[in-house]
């Protein structure tokens, strides 16, 4: 059987957190075999003289590690998380005014598109409704708010913090080929990267909840304080919220498995997060709709 394949931001990443070589040289094929991340270049078969010899990837060592993760970080990380408002605290038993009701995904997107609940569509360049499999996707995959790339390309979790949540999930076996959607919590850009704002949040959560109800997703996954807050209505800090499946009730009554992890944004700033991060993603590999009691079922 050949050895599975893992790109070079990868095994930083899992090096980072403390996987050891000898660890990565006997990994199963099965879930790597053939990944790459979105935008590595392919691979090099030989390399000679001094290019090869500055190539990161060529180097043993924590700082050829830590040069790698560096690259993937994003030009500007976000400030920090504001006062979490209790949105998600019970079941919203009806939908703000002007707030989607019926209808499928495409015309759910049409209603995003032109929204002006709030002040950030004033500034938006394209808002970012999500992207992945659109029909009861195992894993939906929830962050905060569109980024600068997310903005002008209207698509959730690209330039390099993306890159780096892709290599995350694949090192468990989880690529875009699986089952997944990705969103936020907000669907557009607060700019300079802030965090949201309570009003902001509330003008959303209706979309974000109805897009839930939509797609009807096996497992949540909240990235960050932020987005898990808001669905779970609790302002509490992260570590108090990981390590374990939460339910999630949506609009229709389904109690839904969630899990609760960091942002790779919040990793990258924070090497002390990477083996609890490493637990996140094994405990959310194997989530099932009945990960939780009475989960998916009204």
């Amino acid at each position: 059987m050949d050895k599975p394949v893992v790109t070079r931001l990868q095994r930083a990443w899992l090096q980072e957190i403390g996987i050891d070589a000898r660890m990565l040289a006997h990994l199963s094929a099965a879930p790597f075999a053939g990944l790459r991340a979105p935008d590595d270049p392919p691979p090099v078969v030989a390399a000679e003289g001094p290019a090869a010899a500055s190539d990161p990837s060529r180097r043993d060592g924590p700082a050829s590690i830590r040069q790698l993760l560096k690259q993937a970080m994003p030009e500007r990380p976000p400030a920090p998380a504001a006062e979490i408002p209790a949105q998600g605290r019970e079941p919203l038993a009806a939908a703000p005014s002007g707030a989607p009701g019926g209808g499928d995904l495409d015309s759910l997107r049409e209603h995003v598109a032109g929204c002006e609940a709030c002040g950030l569509h004033e500034v938006r360049g394209r808002t970012v409704f999500g992207e992945g499999a659109a029909q009861a996707p195992h894993w939906m995959f929830i962050g905060e708010a569109p980024g600068e790339y997310d903005d002008s390309m209207g698509r959730p979790f690209q330039g390099r913090a993306g890159d780096l949540l892709r290599a995350m999930l694949a090192s468990v076996g989880i690529t875009d080929a699986s089952p997944v959607y990705f969103t936020n919590v907000l669907k557009c850009r607060p700019m300079g990267n802030r965090s949201p704002e309570a009003s902001e949040i509330a003008a959303c959560l209706p979309f974000l909840r109805r897009q839930i109800s939509l797609l009807r997703p096996a497992c949540l996954v909240a990235l960050g304080r932020v987005s898990a807050g808001t669905l779970l209505g609790r302002n509490e800090e992260l570590d108090a919220l990981r390590g374990r499946v939460h339910a999630f009730v949506d609009d229709e009554g389904r109690s839904i498995p969630l899990i609760v992890t960091h942002h790779p944004v919040s990793l990258l700033l924070h090497a002390q997060y990477k083996a609890d991060a490493w637990r996140d993603l094994n405990l959310l590999r194997d989530c099932r709709p009945d990960s939780v009691p009475g989960a998916n079922r009204p």
